[in-house]
């Protein structure tokens, strides 16, 4: 019973997901790669986020909805098992460090010291974004090792086997995937807002109305960053609980299975509605989206016209070419 409501939860929640996640995460990179935000480092980091967000939807989610919920498993090889699950596991974990290092651009932006301004420009965002995605893949390299196909009747899985690498692994993910971040990120945050209030007490009130809309924006951001931040907190708690507690009991149990395959259905949620955070939490955001979409409805009749010129063009054409061969005649 526990298990037939885990597969039905597992098919439809992980649907809605990749539905709403591919959505969401194409429409953040229309209106982050607008010109208006091209100046602003922490963009960047979005933007990558975002997509890094696409291929996990694409390399992880979609893979554990075949699996998990309709047993249908592509591994074919040894090979492909390790390469799959080292992907997947790489791209889970290098998305909530783009938003550590969207966190640390806030932290230095608002600092009044000018050397840690000086961090937030754009070239400086793209090292990092590059250094990265390095240390992931050197971090999860051990994976791409030690992670095998296994075959229990007909089923295959691709997991760790039993003794030593499966304890490190658990103990790993532990504390890179599902501590750090969120330690990261929560530190950063509350750095970010003591410069906020310093800035306020530092600053004219007539230097803050000169600079009020550059402020405004900065603002949105920083309110879509900690509501992203809170949600990934609120995603990765649940799934670390259950990682400590599987260091202790009987991982082949029935309870266990049932709360590890649901509890795991939460990580997902911050990769597929970022966008839907930000919608709610910016006002800008939310201009630019509706720019967006009142763009595409001015193009249809556009389209519609210039097709309808070009019918009428050719249609006239033709009757002058009628006409001409007639006298001609």
């Amino acid at each position: 019973m526990l298990l037939d409501i885990s597969l039905y939860a597992t098919r439809v929640v992980l649907t809605v997901f990749i539905i709403l996640g591919t959505i969401g995460n194409i429409l953040n990179l229309i209106i982050f790669t607008r010109p208006k935000h091209s100046r602003s480092s922490c963009i960047l980091y979005f933007i990558a986020a975002s997509i890094d967000n696409i291929l996990v939807i694409y390399t992880s989610l979609l893979f554990r909805l075949l699996s998990n919920g309709y047993s249908y498993n592509i591994t074919i090889s040894d090979f492909v098992c390790k390469l799959r699950m080292y992907l997947s596991y790489v791209f889970l974990a290098v998305s909530p460090y783009f938003f550590i290092l969207a966190c640390f651009d806030r932290y230095c932006s608002s600092s009044v010291s000018v050397r840690r301004r000086s961090w937030c420009n754009n070239k400086i965002a793209k090292r990092l974004i590059i250094a990265a995605l390095i240390l992931a893949f050197i971090l999860y390299l051990h994976m791409a090792i030690f992670i095998q196909m296994n075959r229990s009747g007909t089923s295959i899985s691709c997991s760790t086997a039993p003794g030593v690498y499966t304890f490190f692994y658990r103990i790993f993910y532990l504390v890179i995937y599902c501590l750090l971040p969120p330690a990261f990120m929560g530190v950063l945050c509350i750095l970010t807002l003591i410069n906020i209030r310093e800035q306020a007490r530092r600053i004219k009130p007539a230097l803050v109305s000169g600079n009020n809309n550059l402020r405004r924006i900065d603002r949105q951001m920083m309110r879509m960053l900690f509501l992203q931040v809170l949600t990934q907190l609120l995603c990765i708690l649940p799934h670390a609980v259950i990682n400590i507690v599987a260091l202790f009991i009987n991982t082949n149990s029935t309870i266990y299975n049932f709360f590890s395959q649901i509890l795991y259905l939460p990580l997902y949620v911050s990769y597929t509605t970022s966008f839907y955070v930000f919608t709610l939490s910016s006002r800008i955001y939310r201009k630019e989206l509706m720019k967006i979409i009142w763009f595409w409805k001015r193009r249809q009749p556009e389209n519609e016209q210039n097709i309808a010129k070009i019918a009428t063009g050719t249609t006239t054409r033709k009757q002058q070419n009628t006409k001409t061969n007639r006298q001609e005649r």
